[in-house]
């Protein structure tokens, strides 16, 4: 217990500083990251040499995120100079004015189909700069993008997370010939889980929109209950279609297309009743006037860059909308399971395989990685398709640079923070590592509770490592032995491992750090998870509450 107490350390100081006191985020996890590393050289005796290459490789790895937002700036820069966001503005009021219906149709339909293609933190990066644009508050645009990404994860891209996450562990602890059926029963029931979460999942961020970002007198609970039920047929529609399709899909084909199909049929069904004016809302909902927002609505920003976003026809809709679809279709072409291209792109790596003699291997993968591909051709080519001025892209390149600065500082950080945490297991004491022995602690003194404590467990990895795929690789075959131990379903506890490994992301300092970084509001990541620890407790208790139910009445007995 004392060292879970001292394993939980840097995440208080963290939580402390960036959310109640409100520091930058760069520097509360750099408090963080200095109370880990005393931790790992004085209680768990890292060697100092291991210690100094578990830092950098934490900040190694950060290069892929800072990558990613960098590449998803500058394709934004060049839409906002040449002109095509007005146009995508314009368009999406022509489908609908009503703030609701629009964040319904961006959160369930864009925001899962770029998870099901890209993953990465992609999905916020594109789609939060993108509701900005469309006259949404930058706090109200990054804590939606992150709200709505929260069921995606445990599938990814082609199912990563889950097939490879869970799966390149849980082998070891399997009873032998077992790993492709309990694989398959695990993504069956991940389906469910997640696709239960869709279904009210729209209809809480419409109600909370309206709490938060509401004008004045909406910021009751009864004046924002009456303004969800207004869109709850469409958000519950939309909600149910989302995770019907989510379900199905993992249940009976497999973990690497749920996503992207479930955001592809929910978008086409969500345009198709929008342009018939089905399930819409009498009334429309507007924010209240820019000049009336407050700074903490603004995220710092000024409200000059914020009032009356230009919405015109400034070129043909479909030329406007090309560069997104260029990015979607490249991403879903190569992720496709079948065409085996995702294997030969991931061949072409620079990096180092043994670093410092560590064992440790930094691999990055170009042409892998969205940043790089196809973010910042796709950038370039829209500046030749839309015939930008040379000023204008000089002016996209040096927006992008200037604002991915920062943001880049807080990810090297917190994920060099996270890595000395994580490697910590390595050390001369004896001791498990700071993020095992918190996991475990949880774990050993959950007994029957454990399929309520399991998407916690997840939550804690998803919070720290920002990854679904390393909650999983962390605490798969953990969380099967605790469920052995306790004789609970294994299936079921390493399902909501997953289900709650993608919780995780909405509080993540590296996620939140990220799309403050996309939308120019770095230095109010505390603000950010303020409003995302809500919807991560619901979804937590949710989750927990979902697994006690299938454990002990809907499939008692299951392994």
């Amino acid at each position: 217990m004392l060292l879970a107490f001292l394993s939980a350390l840097p995440i208080i100081a963290v939580f402390v500083l960036l959310v109640i006191r409100r520091w930058p985020a760069v520097k509360a996890m750099g408090v963080g990251w200095i109370i880990a590393a005393l931790l790992g050289l004085a209680v768990w005796r890292m060697t100092p040499s291991w210690w100094g290459v578990a830092a950098l490789y934490g900040a190694l790895q950060a290069s892929e995120i800072i990558i990613t937002i960098f590449g998803a700036i500058l394709l934004m820069s060049y839409l906002e100079h040449s002109g095509a966001l007005s146009t995508i503005r314009w368009h999406f009021t022509t489908i609908h004015a009503d703030r609701r219906v629009q964040l319904l149709l961006l959160g369930f339909g864009v925001v899962t189909i770029i998870e099901g293609v890209a993953g990465f933190g992609t999905p916020a990066a594109l789609v939060a700069p993108l509701l900005i644009g469309l006259g949404f508050p930058p706090l109200a645009a990054a804590v939606f993008a992150l709200w709505f990404n929260a069921p995606n994860p445990p599938f990814g891209v082609a199912g990563i997370p889950t097939r490879y996450g869970v799966g390149s562990v849980i082998g070891e602890v399997l009873p032998a010939g077992m790993e492709d059926a309990f694989m398959q029963s695990v993504i069956g029931f991940i389906g469910v889980f997640t696709g239960l979460a869709y279904v009210f999942w729209g209809l809480l961020a419409v109600c909370l929109l309206i709490f938060w970002f509401g004008k004045p007198g909406e910021s009751r609970l009864r004046a924002a209950v009456h303004g969800a039920v207004e869109v709850a047929p469409l958000a519950l529609v939309l909600g149910c279609t989302a995770g019907g399709v989510n379900a199905l899909v993992a249940w009976f084909i497999g973990a690497e297309l749920p996503a992207i199909t479930a955001g592809f049929v929910t978008l086409g069904l969500g345009l198709i009743l929008a342009r018939r004016g089905t399930l819409m809302p009498r009334k429309r909902w507007d924010f209240p006037a820019v000049d009336s927002w407050s700074d903490l609505w603004r995220g710092g920003l000024g409200r000059e860059r914020l009032a009356s976003p230009e919405m015109r026809r400034g070129m043909p809709v479909y030329m406007g909308w090309l560069p997104y679809l260029l990015v979607v279709s490249f991403l879903f072409v190569t992720r496709l399971p079948g065409l085996d291209l995702a294997a030969e792109l991931q061949e072409v790596t620079l990096g180092v395989s043994d670093l410092f003699g560590s064992g440790l291997a930094f691999e990055l993968r170009p042409l892998y990685l969205p940043g790089l591909m196809p973010f910042i051709p796709v950038a370039v080519l829209t500046g030749f398709l839309h015939k930008m001025p040379k000023a204008d892209v000089i002016s996209s390149w040096r927006r992008a640079a200037r604002q991915v600065y920062p943001a880049a500082l807080t990810l090297i950080v917190s994920v060099s923070m996270a890595q000395i945490m994580i490697q910590s297991a390595v050390n001369a004491s004896g001791y498990f590592g700071m993020i095992e022995t918190l996991s475990r602690v949880v774990a050993s003194g959950a007994g029957s509770l454990l399929p309520f404590v399991s998407p916690w467990i997840g939550i804690l990895g998803g919070f720290m490592t920002g990854s679904n795929t390393s909650s999983n690789i962390l605490f798969s075959a953990l969380q099967y032995r605790a469920a052995e131990a306790v004789g609970v379903s294994r299936t079921i506890v390493v399902a909501l491992q997953s289900t709650g490994g993608g919780i995780g992301n909405l509080v993540s300092v590296l996620n939140v750090a990220a799309i403050a970084g996309v939308t120019g509001i770095t230095g109010r990541e505390g603000d950010i998870i303020k409003k995302t620890l809500l919807p991560m407790a619901i979804y937590g208790v949710a989750a927990g509450l979902i697994g006690l139910l299938f454990t002990y009445v809907v499939v008692p007995g299951l392994f």
